[in-house]
């Protein structure tokens, strides 16, 4: 089973450095170039279907992609952002400083994350063995972070829009065979795995 997992592209609150968490935030002008150009680059790849968040930064990423793969799109609301709480929409400085008050924020806890999102790429990944999975920065990072041992991640990667990670299910685990990689890049590593298996 392979998974190949994107962030959707950029947002007028990505460019503010805004956190979005369940906010749904339209893709913005260069977001919706990003979005055109990761379906072209990844047109050959040999996935079955396309998952997606329910929210539409993500949802017209993942239309844009499963058009030009020609296979069917799911939304499921378990690949949704992670809920951030009182970060939500918060800059980095009033992060900082909300942080630093020491109130808690009520976020998700990450595991809730990781836990929800690999449920869902399990169940679409047993039945379509490729699968193209559209979401959030913080909640692919948590299954980077899961998969990887905590190598990768969650506190590590700063996730680019439409940045491409793969997962090889091996061994009777996950493991990571490239991360946060632009399309075009994807597209060329992909074929070298595939043909060294």
């Amino acid at each position: 089973m392979t998974v190949y997992l994107i962030r959707h592209g950029e947002t007028d609150w990505n460019k503010a450095g805004k956190l979005q968490g369940r906010e749904d935030v339209p893709l913005n002008a260069a977001g919706l170039r990003q979005a055109s150009s990761c379906a072209e680059a990844l047109k050959t790849l040999p996935a079955r279907c396309v998952l997606t968040s329910p929210l539409q930064r993500a949802k017209v990423t993942a239309q844009a992609i499963a058009q030009a793969l020609t296979v069917p799109l799911f939304e499921d609301e378990r690949l949704i952002e992670r809920d951030f709480g009182a970060l939500s929409g918060l800059t980095p400085e009033e992060r900082a400083a909300f942080i630093a008050s020491g109130r808690d924020a009520g976020s998700e806890p990450l595991g809730a994350v990781a836990d929800r999102m690999l449920r869902a790429i399990e169940d679409y990944a047993e039945t379509y063995h490729c699968v193209v999975v559209v979401s959030h920065g913080a909640s692919i990072n948590t299954v980077l972070a899961r998969c990887s041992g905590g190598e990768i991640g969650t506190g590590k990667t700063l996730l680019i829009n439409t940045g491409v990670s793969r997962l090889s299910f091996k061994e009777g685990r996950w493991q990571v065979d490239f991360y946060n990689v632009p399309p075009e890049e994807a597209a060329r590593l992909s074929v070298e795995f595939d043909d060294n298996k």
